[in-house]
Formats: structure tokens, sequence, C-alpha cells
């Protein structure tokens, strides 16, 4: 069962493979950030900045005014800028380049992707209610890490989502789509553990 907080009247603009992309990823981002308490003057570092939570956690914050740091591969830089963020390239290092990218103390983290991300958040000097993950691990929640995403949603993201999809404020990218067979969608699952796709992929019913 659904609950019917959960169901969102299509925007006519948006086609079906964009609109199932949304659910997941925009409460997951819109809880995140909510949960962090993110405000136009944050300073805020995104990992994993160019997948199907991470790009929509980017423009949910550039769109409230905060400035955004994005951390990925170097060949989704020039897309992370088009988000409206500022990219840093992943791997060793890391720290360095976000600080000599950030042009005001950074203030907030999210972590998108786990690993040693939120170590990485402390790192940079913020504290555990300052630190988001939506991969928690026992280490972090024990440091005070925030485990959140959509567990922090509230009804109503979804379809504020939806409504800027629809204006053009927030793009979505989909990174492929599959048919609805079972080889398929064995690809599909495989492509998504290889933990580097832009975007969201999507299953085509029909």
């Amino acid at each position: 069962m659904v609950s019917i907080d959960d169901v969102v009247r299509k925007p006519e603009s948006l086609s079906f493979e964009t609109a199932s992309s949304l659910g997941v990823a925009a409460q997951s981002a819109s809880g995140a950030l909510r949960q962090l308490g993110l405000n136009g003057s944050d300073v805020i570092v995104i990992s994993a900045a160019a997948g199907g939570v991470g790009s929509l956690a980017v423009q949910l914050a550039v769109h409230q005014g905060a400035t955004v740091i994005g951390i990925a591969g170097k060949h989704n830089a020039d897309y992370l800028r088009s988000l409206g963020a500022i990219p840093v390239v992943h791997g060793e290092g890391v720290k360095s380049r976000i600080l000599e990218a950030a042009p005001e103390p950074v203030t907030k983290f999210l972590d998108c992707y786990g690993g040693e991300y939120v170590k990485l958040g402390f790192s940079l000097g913020l504290s555990g209610k300052a630190i988001g993950t939506l991969v928690p691990s026992p280490g972090a929640i024990i440091r005070g890490a925030q485990f959140t995403g959509s567990r922090h949603a509230r009804p109503g993201d979804l379809q504020e989502v939806a409504g800027l999809v629809a204006d053009g404020a927030i793009k979505v990218a989909i990174a492929r789509a599959y048919p609805f067979d079972v080889e398929s969608v064995r690809d599909a699952y495989a492509e998504l553990n290889k933990g580097h796709v832009r975007g969201k992929l999507v299953v085509a019913l029909s």
C-alpha cells in the first residue's frame, strides 16, 4: 500500500520517465536539507553530487540561495556547474580542493555516497548536527552525524519538487531508460552498482 500523502498528480509537462524518477530522490533531498536546517547563508558540500539524489540536492540548495560545492568525478565538472554548483573532484586531496574552492567557510555537509565522507565533514571542522548522511554507518552515528533523507521528508515535498521541474527551475538527468524485462532490469542494477551514474536510471513499463 502507498500512503495518500505520497501520491502526487503528475504535471502535464513532465514525461512519465521524469516523473517516475522523482519520488525517492525528491523526498530524500528535501528531507536531508530540511534536517540540516539549510538556509541561504550556508556553504554546503554535497558528495556524489552528480547522482540521482545528489543532483536534486544541489539544485534545491542553490534554489534556496546556498553556495554549493559538489564532489564528483572530473567528467561531471561541467554538469555540476550547469546545476549551479562549484565542482570538486573526489579522491585523494579532496579536503584541500574543497577549502580552495569554498568562497567562505563550509557550514554544512551532505553525504549521498557513504564511505569516508562523514569523516571528511568532521575534518572540515563541522559538528555532527551540520553533517547529514544518506548511508549511515555505526561510526558516523556514534560521532553524531545525522542519518537523514526521506525519513525527514514531509507531505508536499514531492509535489513542490515536481512543480520546480515542470517550471524548468530544476533539471532531472535521465542517464538511461531500460525496458521492463528481466535481463534489462538486471543490467540496470549492474550499472547502478558501479556507483558513477549521472542522474537517474529508469525502467519503462511500456
